[in-house]
């Protein structure tokens, strides 16, 4: 099968795969992530075992692409994030974005979420571009980026 078929959901035993996926996201793009490789080289196995516990929910392309669901950061009731996208540059543009989105989606039904909430970088235009075809529109909220305040991130939703 192509890659693009390949979206699964990660478990506990694919825990070095995470681990890879996200150090690699955090390399190639480290201006587009909440959080920086100078953080994350850091977290030991059991941290990273954690961020696969059962109210979240980590998505893998192969080797090339990784995003996740999470319960909503700002604690809003019916709403979960979606965070961690990343599709490595060699597999951009063949759809693979829709599919992991499609998939955090699909969770976020299942566990009867009504919305998904996102933020996207200011000059990310390739990441606005696939949520928007996702569904997602621009809430009108920014605020400054964690890892890098200088930049600015704008909030997107999509009501399920």
């Amino acid at each position: 099968l192509p890659i693009e078929n390949r979206v699964r959901r990660l478990t506990v035993a694919d825990t070095a795969l995470l681990r890879r996926l996200r150090l690699a996201a955090l390399r190639n793009a480290p201006t587009a992530f909440a959080s920086t490789y100078a953080r994350e080289i850091r977290l030991s196995d059991d941290e990273w075992r954690a961020l696969l516990g059962p109210d979240r929910a980590w998505f893998a392309a192969g080797e090339v692409g990784l995003a996740a669901g999470h319960p909503s950061w700002t604690g809003v009731p019916g709403r979960v994030d979606l965070v961690s996208m990343w599709v490595h540059p060699d597999h951009r543009g063949r759809g693979l974005a829709g599919e992991l989105a499609a998939a955090v989606l699909g969770w976020a039904r299942s566990v009867g979420a009504a919305e998904v909430e996102l933020w996207v970088v200011d000059g990310n235009d390739a990441a606005a571009r696939a949520y928007a075809k996702a569904g997602f529109a621009p809430t009108g909220r920014s605020q400054p980026l964690p890892s890098h305040p200088e930049l600015t991130e704008r909030e997107w939703l999509l009501r399920l």
